[in-house]
């Protein structure tokens, strides 16, 4: 979480930052408990969590190729 913190800080200066990483953990939690339901179901209508996690794995490769392409340029500190 630290390190989260410190990069919303980074990217959106110290004004905005609090609300900002309050923001993406609300969305972390949805996420999460999205999941876990999709998870549940899965498990109910195939009898296995085997799909849940082939889903799961198949958009960590898609995630893991977006972060590949993010451009490498520095974030300027935002005026507060």
């Amino acid at each position: 979480m630290p390190p989260t913190l410190r990069l919303t800080t980074k990217a959106f200066g110290t004004t905005k930052a609090p609300i900002l990483y309050g923001w993406i953990v609300a969305a972390h939690q949805l996420g999460a408990g999205t999941a876990a339901l999709f998870a549940g179901v899965v498990r109910t209508v195939f009898g296995s969590y085997d799909p849940s996690f082939w889903t799961a794995g198949g958009l960590c490769l898609i995630a893991a190729g977006m972060v590949l392409a993010i451009g490498r340029t520095r974030l300027q500190p935002a005026l507060s």
